[in-house]
Formats: structure tokens, sequence, C-alpha cells
């Protein structure tokens, strides 16, 4: 077989495996949903995910965020970082940063020939076995043993405790960011059973876990349960710190204007004693991302307490300089133009809960386009009741539903429905129906998102990595 010498053919070996997040089609046996692949795929490398400070962060909502925080304000210390999410917005390399960079293309295709041969080898024992999450997930810890990074922080994939990332011997901190309903036929149908799965990763190696704030009792609960049965120590953010929002500013950065919220924090000691608040600044926008701060917050102080330096400073510069793009994301004015990667009935509530209270407007226009195995009916509920004119699309992707499929869960709403295939085409109609007083939000998953990133960026004279057929 010929070497990977470039980014394309890199892409292309890694999308020859078993790829559940594109694939519509493949059945998941229960099989499927174990470690023993990625835990002999990793002996073969020398467990590269050893032998640093490690944050590992699950949940249904907010844990990409969350992560984003920890690792830009662990950046922000002056600590050498890796960080591995998933999934990418515009490119398979984007999952794997050092340093708050996705790796470069070249490294990228570096990387899946490094491991290549202990790819095979495994395959020869137990063939047709690997994912491509699988041989990503082995690639990122490559990447941060040889970078040598001081912490890495590690994104679960679907669930927590059978997750390919829930690898590790030793943990700093385990997160468990908001949970609800999701991946239901693999998870569990209730959320006490989600809850289960997801607070997998406080294992006995973890030093602390955190919860964040949860909106079910019936989760918290459960994951209060499985700590004290580990045992770990649970520090729960609801208890232990106060917040508020303090108000929405535009501030300059290096590409631009940006719209940011400031909250104010209250820390509260295991007695119930209040420290004085601190302002905190954030450019990611919603009540939500103010619950993901402060979880991230709540990750940095206990790590400070297990001795890493990272100053009162850096937390402050590190979530004033956080960058998660697709997230309440700003891509135009008169009218907004608002994207969002919200694709459960629960994120699509929070986003048009923080719509008005960020931004000034006078109808809303929303560009959806969703996935399969989503509960559309209820996201169809919400934005009903919300927006006076919904352009259904259908994303570049696989498992996309079509959009007769999604135009049928709104039959009954005598509002304002158009029907666009392409995205591109979503956006211009939403902009013709939008006056200039207007918002246009784009939401209903990830890919959604990406693609109106992608073509804003096309109609402003840029390419986006996104232009590459990696998906």
């Amino acid at each position: 077989m010929a070497p990977i010498t470039d980014y394309a053919s890199a892409v292309d070996y890694l999308l020859s495996f078993a790829d559940f997040e594109r694939s519509s089609n493949v059945r998941r046996e229960a099989e499927q949903f174990a470690l023993t692949r990625i835990t002999s795929l990793l002996a073969r490398l020398d467990r590269p995910q050893d032998g640093r400070t490690t944050v590992h962060v699950a949940g249904s909502k907010g844990k990409g965020s969350t992560a984003a925080m920890i690792e830009s304000i662990s950046r922000a210390a002056g600590l050498s970082t890796g960080l591995y999410t998933s999934p990418d917005l515009h490119g398979k390399n984007e999952r794997i940063r050092l340093n708050g960079e996705p790796i470069s293309e070249p490294a990228f295709a570096t990387l899946v020939e490094q491991l290549r041969p202990v790819i095979e080898a495994e395959l020869e024992e137990t063939p047709g076995r690997l994912s491509t999450f699988e041989i990503l997930t082995a690639m990122a810890f490559v990447a941060f043993r040889d970078h040598n990074v001081d912490i890495q922080i590690v994104e679960v994939g679907l669930g927590g405790r059978l997750d390919t990332t829930n690898v590790f011997g030793e943990k700093a901190v385990s997160v468990i960011t908001a949970l609800s309903r999701e991946h239901t036929e693999i998870l569990g149908d209730s959320i006490e059973k989600i809850a289960a799965e997801k607070a997998g990763i406080i294992t006995a190696g973890a030093a602390v876990a955190i919860l964040g704030p949860q909106r079910s009792d019936a989760s918290a609960t459960t994951v209060r349960e499985h700590a004290a049965d580990v045992p770990v120590p649970l520090i729960e953010v609801a208890q232990r710190y106060r917040w508020e929002s303090a108000g929405r500013e535009w501030l300059s950065r290096d590409d631009g204007r940006s719209l940011s919220q400031w909250f104010r924090l209250t820390r509260v000691d295991e007695a119930g004693n209040a420290a004085d608040p601190s302002l905190f600044l954030t450019p990611l926008l919603g009540l939500h991302q103010i619950e993901n701060a402060v979880t991230a917050v709540a990750v940095v102080d206990a790590l400070r307490e297990q001795g890493v330096a990272i100053s009162s400073t850096a937390i402050h510069n590190g979530l004033a300089t956080v960058r998660w793009p697709a997230r309440l994301e700003v891509l135009g004015r008169e009218p907004w133009l608002v994207v969002d990667c919200a694709h459960n009935a629960e994120s699509v509530e929070r986003v048009l809960e923080a719509l008005p209270l960020y931004f000034d407007y006078e109808q809303l226009v929303t560009v959806f386009g969703v996935l399969g195995g989503k509960d559309l009916s209820s996201m169809a509920q919400q934005l009903q009741a919300a927006a006076k004119a919904i352009v259904v699309t259908q994303p570049d992707h696989p498992r996309a539903r079509t959009t007769q499929e999604t135009a049928a869960a709104f039959e009954e709403w005598d509002g304002d429905l158009r029907i666009e295939a392409k995205l591109e085409a979503a956006l211009r109609t939403a902009g013709e129906i939008a006056g200039p007083n207007d918002l246009v939000c784009v939401l209903g998953s990830l890919f959604t998102a990406a693609e109106a990133r992608a073509h804003i960026e096309r109609e402003a004279g840029g390419e986006p990595t996104s232009a590459r057929a990696d998906r």
C-alpha cells in the first residue's frame, strides 16, 4: 500500500473504517460498545493517553463548550494544551488541537501514516473491528504525547461508560455537564439510564468529579449515587457556586467585533460561606453558556487544589478569549444572522430563550435542517411557537432527514413554511423573508450550522476549510 502523504488520502483512509457518525444504515450491535478494541490499540502504542493531567468531559449539552473554556483558561495560564473534541465543523483535523490550534493537515497525514502499521497489526488479529472514531482517538493521544502537553482535555463522543475515550488509568477531573434525553436507542429510554451511562466516566482513577447544573433532579441524583459508589469526591456546581448575568457588550478583537456577555460569579465554601463576587466576560452567548463557564471555573478550581498553576487572571483571560464557533455565533446584521448547533429539543429551547435576551429584533425567521434519530416533533413545536417563518432544508450529511420528512412535522402549522433542499438557497430565502430589523437563526444540527458558516465565508470572499469533502 502506498504511503499516506497528504491530508485527503489520510481522511480517505480513516473513512474506510466503520464511521458511525456518518452512516445511516450501519446497525450498531451491543458488542460495538466496548472498550476492548481501543484498549488493545492503545496498548500497542504504549498507552499514550497516560502520563499527563487529564480532564474528561461528558454530558448531553455544553460538553464541547465547557471543554473549550477549560482549554482556553489552561493555555492562558501558560500550560501547553491538547484538546480532543467531536464532531468537527469543517475538517477532521479540527478534532485534535494543540495549544488552541487544529493540528495542521500535513501533521494530520503524518500521524495517520505513523499509526497505520499499528492499525494494520491490530486488524490482523481482529479483522474489521476498528472504527474511525477509535483511530482518531488514538491519534489524539499520540499527538498529545508527542508534543508533551501539560494538560489534555478530552470530550466524550457518545455516552461515557463505554465511550472510546474512557480509557484513562488516572484523571485529574471527570466532568458531567447538563444532561437530557438523547440517543435513547443506545443510552436508554429514561434520564436515569442516560445519566448512569454518562456518569461512567467517574472512575476509581479520578481525583474528583464535577457535576454541572442540571434541570433534572433525577439525573443529578443518579450521578451523585454513582460517584458515592465508586467512591470519588463530587463537587456540585449548583451548590458551590452562584451566578447571574451582568449584561452584554460589543468588543473589538482581531477578527472583528464580538458580542460578549458579562456574568457575576460567587464561590461558596462547604460551610455555606460566600466569597466576594467576581465579574467575568465570555464571547459565548446564552444563559446556558454562563452555566458552562461556571462549570469550567469549578474544574479549574479543582485543578488548582491539585497543584496545577492557574492564576485568577488566567481564568478571566481564558474565558474572555475562548473561541468555539457555531454557538449563538453572529455572522451578519440587518437582519441579524445567527447560527447555532442546537440539535435536540432542550438545546433548541435554550437557543430560543436566549435570542431575545441578546439581540434586539422584531420577528424570527429560522433555517432548520436536522439529522435522523432526533426528536423532530418536539423541536418543530418549539420553532412554530417562536418563528414567523421557517425555511426547511437538508444538511449535506448522510444521516440528514429529507426536506419532505422535516416539513411533515410542520403540516399542522399555519405559519410561513418554505422548503429549500440546498442550504445556500434556504439562506437566500430566509434573507428575502426577513426584514432589516428581524433575525435569521440557523439551527437543527452541527452540520447545518457548519454548512451555513462555510457559505457565509465564501460569500465574504474566503475559502473555508469546509470546501474540502472530508465529511
